[in-house]
């Protein structure tokens, strides 16, 4: 698994999930461009990402999309794609719906609720 953004109550709930949960969690640095992000998730094998929506001027959903075309018309949950093959799963930090990803708030439900805030 995989986080990718700036230090939000999210971020911060999404790592003691992850741990509860026995999972990996891989820190991406938030002001990776669209190559320095490919290149770490084929590096790491990144299951699931968790994405905030920006930082500074970067949009964080047109980046992946950038990499990665099919996630605009994946399910959420889904993606299949051949320049990251091991990504399955998106979760955006964001009130907005993005095309092939989960929204933060309906996935942070299930990660409080397992390490039960």
């Amino acid at each position: 698994m995989g986080i990718w953004g700036p230090n939000t109550h999210q971020w911060f709930i999404t790592q003691f999930a992850a741990a509860k949960a026995g999972l990996i969690l891989v820190n991406i640095n938030p002001a990776y461009q669209s190559s320095e992000l490919h290149y770490c998730l084929n590096k790491v094998g990144v299951k699931c990402l968790v994405a905030a929506d920006s930082f500074k001027s970067q949009n964080y959903h047109k980046m992946l999309t950038e990499i990665m075309p099919e996630l605009e018309t994946s399910a959420s949950g889904g993606l299949a794609s051949k320049a990251v093959p091991s990504l399955k799963s998106v979760v955006m930090m964001s009130d907005k719906e993005h095309s092939g990803a989960f929204r933060w708030e309906t996935m942070g439900m299930e990660f409080k609720n397992i390490w039960r805030i």
